[in-house]
């Protein structure tokens, strides 16, 4: 992976386009997965809250030995959590880190206009370095560029045979 490609999103930010997903792990798989993938080369880790396996992933990166500016963490807020004012502070606790890569909203449930809100004052502040949106349809998404300051950077979508997102 000596080669790895990158992307670079709308606000200059560049992210790698493999990196390895811990969604339905738990704590001690994520890390162990984690760990096998930094020693591999990747530097893409996708997670979130609603894992439960942020913290396994932190230790990971620690374990790894990299740079922190090598790995690209990207996670997502959970819904419950929109409206909290320290959401993004306790998801850098838990991770062991001081930013955070990517930060999404995972998805359009709840108070999620506040939600966006919340991660642009901490991209403002420096805690996170791009921010987006996972499972939004096409008018949520509107409605959150009709309010947005920062324009989202990404929207994760969720495609396999059995959810086919063709819109």
């Amino acid at each position: 992976m000596k080669d790895q490609a990158y992307i670079t999103l709308n606000n200059g930010i560049e992210m790698p386009l493999l990196g390895i997903g811990t969604f339905m792990l738990t704590p001690d798989e994520a890390e162990a997965a984690s760990n096998s993938a930094l020693k591999d080369g990747y530097r893409l880790i996708d997670t979130a809250n609603a894992y439960v396996n942020e913290k396994a992933v932190g230790r990971a990166m620690k374990d790894s030995g990299l740079d922190r500016g090598e790995i690209f963490l990207e996670t997502k807020l959970w819904p419950s959590f929109y409206t909290d004012e320290d959401a993004v502070d306790k998801t850098l606790e838990r991770l062991g880190t001081d930013y955070i890569d990517l930060l999404l909203l995972h998805q359009p449930a709840g108070d999620y206009i506040t939600g966006y809100k919340q991660m642009e004052k901490a991209y403002k502040e420096g805690k996170v370095k791009a921010i987006g949106l996972s499972n939004f349809t096409k008018d949520q998404i509107e409605e959150i560029l009709d309010i947005a300051e920062i324009k989202p950077s990404i929207l994760q979508t969720e495609v396999h045979p059995y959810s086919q997102e063709k819109e």
